[in-house]
């Protein structure tokens, strides 16, 4: 558990003992932020206790994978955010969820892991930023603005391998570019489910519903949702791409066997004569020109014959 009060008088405090926290809540023009990582039995309490929580907001606090929304309980909002990044191998793309409760003199952020937009706004309040001093729906969007820029070195090492894909689908397609193509789809599909709801969670923020909002703090949050708005736009664009990858190396996949095919029936064609007529000929039957002297090379003669007869035919035909 991480905190800093921003004092009436312009002060600022850090890591203040619990003890203090009523009295900082009481004070007009002060603002608290309390940022807690891996939540405690002991933080329940404060948050029951001390900030008046609902046991439902308690509860998506604890319970992660919650799907993101907003909700407007009495003193204050609550909200449920998602960002996303590679995991360690960068194979994969992964969320993590962070929630926001959002009071008149005071913001609870909590998540279970490190997150990078937390940690920067952190180290700009230890900095001195004026973020903490605009009240906390400003301090709220601050972070989630960090929260959608976050996405966009996702997206963009995204794009990328979308790219490479589609150079190699049209160079020369494998098992490998399939296997491929099936992780893009899949994390296309991730990408949108994680981000289309955001952009409806802000585009709820962005009507001026709340009064916990300042007025002139909703261009703010419109700018963050036209950053959710332009990253799903690129992740739909990338889905597109990769569906119509999926059915290219169907395609190409389809016409490479039809390739095969035909060079092996017309193989199949030509030397059917060489098959069929000396295989006649092999047996133990008398045939015309069985018993003559150059029975060997009239035979021969005509299954070329006949062979130069189906390749004719083949190339009237325009099948090779």
């Amino acid at each position: 558990m991480r905190n800093y009060l921003y004092t009436a008088e312009g002060k600022l405090r850090k890591d203040i003992p619990i003890t203090e926290f009523r009295g900082a809540l009481a004070s007009e023009g002060s603002l608290l932020w309390l940022d807690i990582e891996e939540m405690q039995d002991e933080d329940i309490e404060v948050l029951m206790d001390l900030f008046g929580m609902h046991p439902l907001t308690v509860e998506d606090c604890i319970m992660v994978n919650a799907r993101p929304k907003v909700e407007d309980f009495p003193g204050y909002l609550f909200l449920i955010t998602q960002g996303v990044r590679f995991n360690d191998n960068e194979t994969k793309v992964e969320s993590y969820e962070v929630d926001f409760c959002v009071g008149k003199n005071y913001l609870i952020t909590v998540h279970t892991e490190p997150v990078d937009a937390i940690t920067l706004n952190l180290e700009r309040v230890d900095k001195g930023s004026p973020i903490i001093t605009r009240g906390s729906d400003f301090l709220t969007c601050s972070i989630l603005e960090s929260l959608a820029d976050s996405y966009y070195p996702v997206v963009d090492k995204f794009d990328k391998r979308v790219d490479e894909m589609e150079a190699e689908l049209f160079k020369d397609p494998t098992t490998k570019t399939f296997n491929q193509i099936y992780r893009l789809k899949n994390d296309t599909m991730f990408l949108r489910r994680t981000i289309g709801p955001q952009v409806d969670v802000f585009s709820i923020l962005t009507r001026g519903d709340f009064p916990l909002i300042k007025a002139s703090n909703y261009v703010y949050f419109r700018n963050v949702y036209d950053h959710l708005v332009r990253i799903n736009d690129i992740v739909g664009t990338s889905r597109d791409i990769v569906t119509g990858a999926l059915e290219a190396y169907v395609s190409i996949v389809s016409n490479r066997l039809n390739e095969a095919m035909k060079v092996l029936t017309v193989i199949a064609t030509v030397m059917l004569p060489f098959i069929v007529i000396p295989s006649i000929y092999g047996m133990n039957l008398r045939l015309p020109l069985a018993e003559h002297q150059l029975a060997f090379w009239i035979v021969m003669g005509l299954t070329a014959a006949f062979t130069v007869v189906i390749v004719g035919y083949l190339k009237r035909k325009r099948w090779f």
